[in-house]
């Protein structure tokens, strides 16, 4: 406001008139000639701006500048008039009176301040209403009011009067008036106490009734909320309801809050009015009714809620209305839950007494609601209603805009767009995105309209967007409009930035070029077109070169952007030149303009031919040679060749050629003479330049001798050239023609200098070497001959280091707060820095943007020490500025090229700090209530705008489909919440949660995450119910689990009941299951049943899945069996019948069901079960047999047969007679006889027996060999034992051996394989103890008979034939049996040991131990088949020593007990 920076270019170089030392600024308020002028001094010559500072603010000044040097100071310029920028007025208006007009309203007077005092254009005033507030007890203002008036157009220094309403009645204010520009506002006027005037009361607050009895009643009220103004009394009223003849008045003080009225008529309804009085009139009456000599209680709640006419913002909500509780109803209260807020808050209050209608607003569109409602009467307020059903509000535009649409300039090119987003209640409807709407900003009136872009953003939760493809230093307007599927919002305010400068990208138009000389061209050009110049123009360079020699470009600079004109001198001569003309800015070169003009330069005098030389000489002849001049400047026309005897000033001899002619011979010379031949061209200026060689005439010609050693002394040594000396060596007696050099860079490979070395000079200077670099040079000299050898190599010498001559790369410049940023770049190599790194670093230089910019020159800077630094912050930034920011590497030697400026706004920049304390916590099982705290303050960085939370599914009891994976979903919230519900989540997830704060410059860190996991619900309905496996009165049922676990499945409910009620089977039944399939039995026969599936978790069961289902045939199951035949045989049932069709499949199998007919039942009367008897899998067949052994016994028997493929069951083919089975007696004994000898089971016996005892003899035989003088030892003494022994000792010892072999005890086994009740011991167990002395047996122990024990198939077999079922099966844990049979093992040895070898028992005892031990230690091993027409069924595998046993156990088959030798 109070400052002007000023810029300016150089003089031209041809004002100077010597080197600039510094330039001389003077400025002084425009108008006042006579104040003296005010002197900056500017020392730098390469400075081009400075800041003129603690300038009076909106005042005009004139600034002037010139330069000086060693002479003194130059001419100023003519002087720029500039007025400094506005600011804030200095003065407060005065005068100022206020007085009220009404009771809202009061009308103001001032007198606006000086004008002098304004510091700029009066943009209004602002009208201020204060009220005092005692805080913490400290008296504050507080505004309550404000209006902005506009200043008078017709005398800006009159008495301006404004009213200022919207107050408060009856209210005490303090009123101030300031006025204000575009900078801000100015100083407050003092101010002026004002009360608005008094008005009529609000109603009173309150009203109820007390003591209600047939003739009195005492009503009460409260005062007004608001009195506005004294109250001075109250009015009650009241009448019998509807009778408005009855109507009595009471008045009342203002102190009075109550009344008794008397006299009423019993059991009738009375209306009463009450209303408060100022001195203005009466306020606002309140109305009650009740019923006289019945006590007003509370209202019922209203029923029936339905809705209708639902819209985006109302619903109309019907009801009927509950009792009034003797009193009429006051208010309705409506209240709502929405799923976003599961508690019920109010939604609004109607006052409508009898209404049964009520139109419900202020709702939100696209919400999901639930409302319920409650009356009011004089005593309070009913129970809430039953909530109506869920409904939806419809769409709507989305609410408002985006707010805090900001724009920053990213580069020349790019616009980045800021704002808030809409959190998700203020869509209003399905979220379609943002829309950005941008143009260019044209100020310059009459120029093209540009038609304005725009640009959709999908992603609603967005905050900012990247404007790119934009013109290069463009204003730019932007607007933003929130869209949802109805429409969009309005527009948000206009937004305006500017683009980065950026080069020009057109060049300069209309480029002439015009040679004037021989030498020299002069050219012209116009202007860059406004929008391509993209930034202020800081000169141009005019770029020129040969268009057919290959020659190098070069250019010239014009550094004033209002020179437009440029003469090129030096040029070649006669010439075609390629002219090109660019502009450029701070930033660097612009585009070159095209395309290139076409200029020749004048033609003129050639220049000396080139390569004149002597390749043929002796005593009297020498022959010349020349090329065409290097510099023809011209057509050459002719040569020219004249020769002397060197020294003599006669002219010997001269020739002209023509041009195609280039030798010469010339003869009758002088021996051993040095001759000087001049050689010239002529084109039609004239004769050129003159080329002259010596020659010396001799027949003796030879190579020159190699020069000396180059000599390079330290002062000859710089960074970047290198000048040495040598002496010639002889010249052969030929002149030199030219030396050529060759060096060699880090003793690499030698490489020749490309330039030619006059043979005259002895010293040369090698240039564009590079820096602290070690080089070697050597020297060949040429003469007519040819070269000679090179000299001897220089010693190594090393440049002089220099400063960088590459700058960085990879700038990037980011705010980290309000005022400081954080510069960052590439690091340069150490090769890079020229020999000089160990002084390295980096200049970091930084300015202010200004509307016009200047290069950074004397600028504010930091200096980085250190090669390997890659960052640096700049702190205490001015905010709310544009800086432009450029890093160059340094060292001692100087400093290198600086990088192009990059711009950052300072004033903004993301949050550092991430939200604080987050905390989550399940509310139910879709929605998880966060908490947190905002970042520390320190680490805002501005105006936090709101939080950002993201959340992710990390575990989930339900899986993803095949190639989709779990997306992050974000929510955005209001930067004041500090807490926040989502809802919406699956049920029983865990999620990844984070939060993180943005403000204007972007978002800032996510916090750390914290994991939460809803709540389990519900599950939903299982998937895919079907059905298997369907019969007659059976089936499987299947299901697949739930898509939506929504917890841990605990197990399902299966329910089925029959379709159609039925009295005789119509029944409901649920069973329980773990697994996801159920066999079903028991089913009626071809009736229709539902079932409904239910899974469940740890909340309930959750919605099912029904079916029906009808058992028996199915479609394409296959036709019925016909002419199904019985035949009874001795042992079986045979069935015979004749298949169907097979439908769509092939038969696989038969099922044969049975249904018995009890005892003593009439043939009529039959069991209503079918009992499935066998399942066959063998394909279509057309008889089946069917054992007596798997029936019961004496019982008659119906069959029926059901064919079935892979789609069903047929419908069964039933039997017309029954068969009755043979009684148990004749299974037993009957059907033995039958059996053929083989089959007998004293056949079998013997066979084993048999064969047991081939097998022990052998084994015996085998023993007795290999232990034959053991035995004739044991014998011996065995012998004389058991001599000595008497025939009851020998009794009781075979009695004690053979309970101790068999553990048995004085019990018998039954039929069934049983011990009856009585025995000494168990089956497989023996006592330990031995029977006293005295007990001794009368007869031997007896041995069981093969018939004695029955043998069974299994629990079917058993089932039919026990007689005994009430009798325990033999069982016997595995320890115990081994246990014993370790303990039968231990004795046995020892009585081997005792017995008689020569007895016969004793001798098998011995023998055949190994055998013996074996068998008792076996264990049987049952194994269950079923029956076949070629196997028998039962069938029982023993193991006896390594071989096997078959135990045949059905009907008429016997086999051995194991254990029995031979001789049993």
């Amino acid at each position: 406001m109070s400052e002007i920076i000023t810029q300016w270019q150089p003089p031209l170089e041809e004002h100077r008139n010597g080197q600039i030392l510094g330039y001389i600024l003077r400025y002084r308020l425009f108008g006042y000639n006579n104040v003296p002028w005010s002197y900056q001094n500017i020392t730098n010559e390469a400075q081009r701006n400075f800041l003129i500072q603690e300038l009076i603010t909106w005042k005009d000044y004139i600034v002037q500048i010139a330069a000086y040097n060693n002479m003194g100071v130059g001419v100023y310029t003519e002087g720029s008039k500039i007025k400094t920028k506005e600011g804030v007025p200095e003065a407060p208006p005065t005068n100022v009176k206020v007085e009220a007009i009404n009771s809202t309203a009061a009308r103001c007077r001032w007198t606006p301040p000086n004008p002098q005092q304004i510091n700029g254009i009066n943009q209004g005033y602002k009208i201020q209403a204060w009220q005092r507030r005692l805080i913490d007890g400290e008296w504050r203002d507080f505004e309550r009011r404000m209006k902005t008036v506009p200043p008078s157009l017709i005398d800006p220094l009159a008495e301006q009067t404004a009213v200022l309403g919207g107050l408060e009645k009856f209210t005490e204010y303090n009123i101030s008036v300031l006025c204000f520009t575009d900078p801000g506002d100015g100083v407050a006027s003092i101010q002026v106490a004002v009360m608005t005037m008094d008005d009529v009361p609000d109603e009173v607050t309150g009203l109820h009734f007390d003591d209600v009895s047939d003739r009195s009643v005492k009503v009460l009220w409260a005062p007004p909320r608001s009195s506005n103004g004294i109250l001075t009394g109250y009015t009650v009223r009241y009448q019998v309801k509807d009778r408005p003849d009855s109507l009595k008045s009471f008045n009342l003080t203002a102190d009075d809050t109550e009344l008794t009225v008397n006299q009423l008529q019993a059991t009738t309804h009375y209306w009463f009015e009450i209303f408060a009085w100022t001195r203005v009139g009466s306020g606002t009456p309140k109305t009650a009714t009740i019923q006289s000599g019945v006590e007003p209680v509370l209202p019922h709640a209203p029923t029936a809620l339905a809705l209708s006419n639902i819209e985006a913002f109302s619903v109309v909500l019907q009801f009927t209305p509950g009792f009034d509780g003797n009193s009429s109803i006051t208010k309705w209260k409506v209240e709502g839950q929405t799923a976003r807020n599961m508690t019920w808050f109010t939604i609004c209050e109607i006052n409508d007494p009898d209404a049964e209608t009520l139109t419900v607003t202020g709702l939100v569109p696209f919400t999901q609601y639930r409302l319920r409602l409650s009356a009011s009467n004089v005593v309070g307020s009913s129970k809430p209603s039953e909530a109506t059903k869920d409904f939806q509000t419809i769409q709507a535009r989305p609410k408002h805009p985006p707010f805090n649409v900001t724009v920053r300039a990213m580069s020349a090119q790019q616009l980045r767009v800021r704002w808030i987003p809409l959190q998700q209640t203020e869509w209003y409807g399905n979220p379609r995105g943002y829309n950005i709407s941008y143009k260019q900003l044209v100020k310059t009136p009459g120029t093209i309209k540009y038609v304005p872009r725009s640009v959709v953003i999908e992603d609603h939760t967005a905050n900012s967007h990247v404007l790119d493809s934009l013109e290069e230093w463009t204003l730019y307007e932007v607007k933003m409009n929130a869209c949802n599927d109805v429409g969009c919002s309005k527009e948000s305010d206009t937004a305006v930035e500017r683009t980065r400068e950026a080069v020009p990208s057109y060049g300069p138009l209309d480029v002439q070029a015009n040679a004037t000389s021989s030498t020299t061209v002069v050219v012209q050009w116009g202007e860059v077109p406004r929008q391509h110049r993209n930034g202020q123009i800081d000169g141009y360079k005019v770029f020129y070169a040969a268009a057919d020699r290959g020659q190098q470009v070069l250019h010239k600079t014009i550094p004033n952007n209002a020179t437009f004109t440029t003469t090129l001198t030096e040029l070649k001569k006669y010439v075609v030149y390629h002219v090109q003309v660019l502009a450029y800015t701070r930033l660097g070169n612009g585009a070159l303009s095209t395309p290139p003009i076409r200029v020749q330069t004048f033609e003129d005098t050639p220049g000396v031919p080139s390569n004149v030389s002597f390749p043929d000489v002796s005593l009297t002849m020498a022959r010349i040679i020349w090329d065409v001049p290097v510099d023809p400047n011209g057509k050459i026309l002719a040569y020219q060749v004249t020769y002397t005897l060197n020294g003599s000033a006669m002219l010997n001899y001269s020739r002209e050629f023509p041009p195609s002619d280039r030798t010469f011979r010339a003869t009758e010379l002088l021996p051993g003479k040095y001759y000087s031949f001049s050689c010239t061209a002529q084109t039609r200026l004239g004769w050129g330049k003159i080329a002259t060689a010596l020659v010396y005439t001799t027949n003796n010609r030879e190579r020159p001798q190699a020069p000396s050693v180059p000599q390079i002394s330290r002062s000859q040594i710089q960074a970047h050239q290198i000048t040495f000396s040598w002496t010639p060596g002889r010249d052969g007696f030929a002149p030199l023609r030219y030396y050529t050099v060759e060096m060699r860079e880090n003793e690499g490979r030698w490489q020749p200098l490309p330039e030619r070395v006059d043979p005259s000079l002895s010293s040369f200077t090698a240039l564009g070497l590079r820096p602290y670099m070690t080089y070697q040079f050597r020297i060949q000299a040429t003469n007519d001959l040819g070269p000679s050898a090179f000299s001897r190599e220089s010693v190594i010498v090393r440049t002089l280091p220099a400063a960088p001559a590459v700058g960085v790369g990879g700038l990037k410049v980011v705010p980290i707060t309000t005022t400081s940023v954080r510069v960052q770049w590439s690091a340069l190599e150490t090769a890079l820095w020229n020999g000089d790194a160990s002084t390295g670093g980096y200049r970091i230089l930084y300015q202010q943007l200004s509307d016009f910019p200047t290069a950074l020159q004397s600028t504010p800077k930091t200096d980085v020490h250190g090669i390997n630094e890659n960052s640096v912050v700049l702190s205490d930034l001015q905010q709310d500025r544009n800086y432009e920011i450029v890093v160059l590497p340094f060292n001692s030697q100087g400093p290198g090229p600086a990088t192009p400026p990059a711009a950052v706004y300072v004033g903004e920049a993301v949050p550092t700090g991430e939200p604080r304390a987050v905390d989550a916590a399940p509310i139910s099982s879709t929605e998880v209530r966060l908490l947190w705290k905002p970042p520390k303050q320190s680490m805002q960085n501005g105006d936090i705008l709101g939080y950002k939370i993201y959340y992710l599914v990390t575990y989930s009891p339900q899986a993803l489909e095949p190639g989709r994976k779990w997306e992050e979903e974000i929510e955005v919230v209001s930067a004041t919440a500090t807490s926040h519900s989502l809802v919406f989540l699956d049920k029983f997830t865990e999620y990844r949660i984070q939060l993180l704060a943005f403000n204007p410059a972007g978002d800032g860190p996510r916090s750390a995450p914290i994991t939460v996991k809803t709540l389990p619900g519900v599950p939903s309905a299982p998937l895919h119910l079907r059905f298997s496996d369907i019969t007659m009165q059976s089936l499987e049922v299947t299901w697949d689990p739930p898509k939506f676990l929504n917890g841990e499945i605990l197990g399902y409910l299966v329910t089925y009941e029959t379709t159609e009620e039925n009295e005789k089977f119509s029944k409901q039944v649920k069973q329980k299951v773990s697994n996801t399939t159920l066999r079903v039995q028991n089913l009626e026969e071809e009736v229709t049943y539902t079932f409904t599936v239910r899974a469940q978790t740890s909340v309930d069961y959750g919605p099912g899945i029904s079916e029906n289902v009808t058992t028996g045939p199915q479609d394409g199951s296959p036709v019925a069996p016909r002419d199904l035949i019985l035949t009874k045989t001795l042992s079986s049932v045979e069935m015979h019948w004749i298949n169907g069709p097979s439908g769509r499949g092939p038969i696989l199998g038969y099922l044969i069901e049975a249904k018995k007919r009890e005892k003593g039942e009439p043939s009529f009367v039959y069991d209503s079960r079918w009992t499935k008897i066998e399942q066959t899998r063998k394909g279509m067949m057309q008889d089946f047999t069917v054992s007596y052994h798997i029936l019961m016994p004496s019982t008659a028997y119906t069959f029926r047969v059901i064919a079935y493929n892979r789609y069903g069951i047929s419908f069964p083919v039933y039997s017309k007679d029954s068969i009755l089975t043979p009684s148990k007696l004749h299974l037993e004994y009957g059907y033995l006889q039958h059996k053929p000898f083989y089959r007998q089971t004293w056949f079998m016996v013997s066979l084993a027996a048999t064969s047991i005892v081939i097998i022990v003899m052998v084994i015996a035989v085998l023993c007795v060999k290999s232990k034959s003088y053991k035995y004739k030892q044991e014998a011996q003494k065995t012998l004389e034992e058991s001599m000595a022994m008497s025939i009851d000792e020998r009794q009781e010892l075979a009695l004690e051996l053979y309970r101790s072999r068999h553990g048995v005890g004085t019990g018998t086994l039954n039929s069934v394989g049983t011990l009856r009740s009585g025995t000494l011991g168990t089956l497989g167990r023996k006592s330990t103890s031995r029977p006293p002395p005295g007990v001794h047996l009368g007869k031997s122990p007896p041995r069981p008979s093969p018939a004695s024990v029955a043998y069974h198939s299994d629990e079917e077999s058993l089932k039919c034939y026990d007689e005994n079922p009430d009798d325990s099966s033999v069982t016997e844990k595995p320890s115990e049996v081994s246990s014993s049979e370790a303990s039968q093992h231990s004795e046995s040895e020892n009585e081997s040991v005792r017995s008689d070898p020569h007895s016969f028992v004793n001798h098998y005892a011995n023998v055949n131990d190994s055998l013996r031990q074996s068998w008792k230690k076996t264990k049987p091993v049952r194994n269950y088949s079923s029956y076949t027409d070629s196997e028998p069924e039962g069938s029982a595998v023993m193991s006896l020593n390594g071989g096997q046993i078959i135990v045949n156990n059905m009907a008429r088959s016997r086999a051995p007990l194991p254990g029995f030798s031979s001789f049993v």
